[in-house]
């Protein structure tokens, strides 16, 4: 069973985070707002999820290469532990991450600086 700092792409991918984070969204559509007689009306837009993962410094050229593989992707489905829901689910989302800068020390090593790599639903949740 995967962490909850795990989260597994395509079923094949599994990446270890440092940290995690979760956003819930929640926007009004343009049928809010009030009508004539004052009166009060809601349309809120189904949500889209996203969910961050945040990586430190000490990630192996394999590491870094996975997560370089899982960025190019235009889609893909991601396993996640969801807070809301209290278990793992799994949602079709898109990856965007800040930039990766990694670079390799003369003993052979590979360092990262501190990035994120964020995945956003594509597919609204019902409403």
């Amino acid at each position: 069973m995967a962490e909850k700092y795990e989260v597994i792409i395509n079923n094949s991918i599994t990446l270890s985070a440092d940290g995690m984070s979760w956003e819930y969204p929640q926007t009004d559509g343009e049928g809010s707002g009030a009508t004539d007689e004052n009166m009060m009306y809601r349309e809120v837009l189904p949500e889209r999820d996203k969910i961050s993962l945040f990586f430190a410094q000490d990630k192996t050229e394999a590491e870094i290469r996975e997560i370089l593989k899982v960025r190019a992707m235009d889609e893909c489905n991601v396993n996640f532990y969801d807070l809301r829901e209290g278990k793992r689910l799994t949602k079709k989302m898109y990856p965007v991450s800040d930039e990766i800068k990694a670079k390799a020390l003369i003993n052979g090593e590979f360092f990262v600086e501190p990035f994120e790599l964020r995945f956003i639903q594509t597919v609204p949740n019902d409403s």
